[in-house]
């Protein structure tokens, strides 16, 4: 079966390389690798285009001047993927060699027991600066779960089909864009279903910016647009959205959020938000 990685990049020449060369020692090998650059200035570009001189890879460059975003080189690689399946990776994160075998593995064992199922994915291994942390565990994952975080994470391995028939990621989001993806997916095909090998390394240490360190402006409009993709929510649904907002910390306080902070039972994160405010 061919499968169709893809990775965007903007500026990380030296953690790319490593992403790429993760990808290329898959276990796996009949694999088609499809790179999209943002436009990058440090010698990503000239790497990549060398690279699919030699036929290792496809790459999509931005010569514009302009940043596209991520989304759009992801739909990009989407729209170019020739492989029946399709799963990607970031460029400052790796895969361990048996990732994509053991998520075809996976797939179909499920496949000939019938269940149905619109995605698959697997726990992730945190580098954090106080050690490593594995997460996203759970074993199956609804749309319903979905609708009240992301127990998922950046990545999923599923058909090119179903990626196009979701019409891939919303580039208009400026953050949570693959939890968007996730809901779309979940909602049209099915549970996602944990292989929980713990094959993706995400790398939270390297000093990079993360959506962590994305302005306020760009992680509250990207909730906003969650909730109205979502809407009608329940109180308990936007009190928990509001709940993982919060957890950002450069997020302002409005006081109509507060009233569902403190009546969906979320008083400590209310005040740990409160204290990171007095402390700016």
């Amino acid at each position: 079966m061919l499968v169709t990685v893809y990775i965007t990049t903007y500026n990380r020449r030296e953690f790319l390389e490593r992403a790429i060369n993760s990808v290329l020692n898959q276990t796996h090998t009949n694999l088609e690798l499809i790179v999209a650059d943002d436009g990058s200035t440090d010698g990503s570009q000239q790497y990549l285009q060398e690279l699919q001189n030699n036929g290792v890879l496809t790459a999509v460059l931005n010569t514009t001047g302009a940043s596209r975003g991520a989304c759009f080189g992801r739909n990009k690689a989407i729209e170019l993927a020739k492989g029946e399946f399709i799963t990607g990776l970031d460029d400052d994160d790796y895969f361990e060699p048996w990732r994509v075998a053991k998520f075809i593995e996976r797939w179909q064992a499920l496949t000939h027991e019938q269940v149905t199922f619109s995605a698959l994915f697997d726990s992730v291994v945190e580098h954090r600066k106080d050690g490593k942390v594995a997460c996203y565990d759970t074993p199956v994952v609804s749309y319903q779960t979905l609708r009240t975080g992301n127990f998922v994470g950046n990545q999923v391995f599923s058909t090119t089909a179903r990626f196009r028939e979701v019409n891939g990621f919303d580039e208009k989001m400026p953050a949570l864009q693959d939890w968007d993806t996730w809901l779309r997916l979940s909602d049209k095909f099915g549970d996602m279903v944990n292989i929980n090998t713990c094959s993706y390394i995400q790398i939270q240490d390297h000093g990079g910016t993360r959506i962590t360190d994305k302005p306020v402006e760009k992680i509250r409009y990207a909730f906003e647009r969650i909730m109205g993709k979502l809407a009608p929510l329940t109180f308990k649904e936007k009190s928990r959205l509001l709940f993982i907002m919060y957890g950002y910390h450069q997020m302002n306080i409005k006081f109509n959020e507060v009233v569902y902070l403190i009546l969906g039972g979320h008083v400590r994160r209310l005040a740990q938000a409160v204290k990171r405010a007095l402390l700016r």
